[in-house]
């Protein structure tokens, strides 16, 4: 059996807001019997939006502790009850997959990862540029996915997940995950109140960190940064993350 993982990193404020949908994960983790992450600690991230980047660290990290099979999923989506195995879309071939989004572009909301040599050089390659600047085709303002994007019309080892694997645009398909990103279906999701207050909590309080935090300058897109400062900025969280998730480190125990 494959060892297979599913995480989402929900931090400021996410965590809250998107509650309900991070339980839809679990659900679909444990019916599989997959290993389920999510992140929500540390609560606070000085890196803001671009924490994101914390997720192609933590699956850099568990592609190099052993796990067979990685699904990433943003905070934002709902994993429905009839979405199937991960081993389902698998094509010969391919190491990492995505579906594209109402954009027409790789959506990096959901990532499906097979282990491979190729699958650690490709989210490398991405780290690695983080600070640099890409063409403006594919770029999205913020976030590694329009380096995913980038990279991903030059490797033959990315394959196309089907819209149903991330759904983002049509209200009226039978998807096994819908993302209610920014886009056609973002006002379709509805939080309770309670979630919403505890969010927005989270989002003034990281404002006011920003603001009286000076020595945190690196709070912009990681190619307006210091490449150092951005590198060090993302390690530390990645630290933090992995003593309080240890189960990123694949071991026997993580499946017994």
């Amino acid at each position: 059996m494959k060892k297979t993982l599913v995480f989402s990193v929900a931090l400021n404020g996410y965590q809250w807001r998107y509650r309900s949908l991070l339980d839809s994960h679990r659900r679909y983790a444990e019916r599989n019997n997959y290993k389920y992450i999510a992140v929500t600690r540390p609560g606070l991230s000085i890196l803001g939006m671009e924490i994101a980047w914390l997720k192609i660290r933590l699956i850099i990290e568990a592609l190099h502790s052993g796990y067979d099979l990685i699904l990433f999923l943003d905070a934002d989506t709902l994993v429905t009850d009839h979405a199937p195995p991960l081993t389902t879309p698998l094509q010969s071939g391919k190491d990492i997959y995505a579906a594209k989004g109402f954009s027409g572009r790789f959506n990096s909301g959901v990532l499906l990862i097979n282990q491979s040599p190729y699958a650690k050089q490709f989210f490398n390659d991405i780290l690695a540029m983080a600070t640099q600047p890409i063409p403006e085709e594919d770029d999205v303002g913020w976030g590694e996915n329009g380096y995913l994007i980038h990279l991903a019309k030059h490797n033959s080892r990315f394959g196309e997940l089907d819209i149903r694997w991330n759904n983002n645009k049509l209200k009226v398909l039978n998807d096994y995950i819908r993302h209610y990103s920014y886009g056609p279906l973002f006002l379709d999701y509805r939080l309770p109140f309670q979630d919403y207050l505890l969010g927005r909590t989270y989002h003034y309080a990281l404002a006011f960190l920003k603001r009286v935090n000076r020595i945190f300058k690196c709070v912009q897109p990681p190619s307006r940064c210091e490449k150092t400062e951005f590198h060090e900025k993302l390690e530390q969280v990645t630290r933090s993350v992995l003593k309080s998730y240890p189960d990123f480190r694949c071991t026997a125990s993580n499946f017994s």
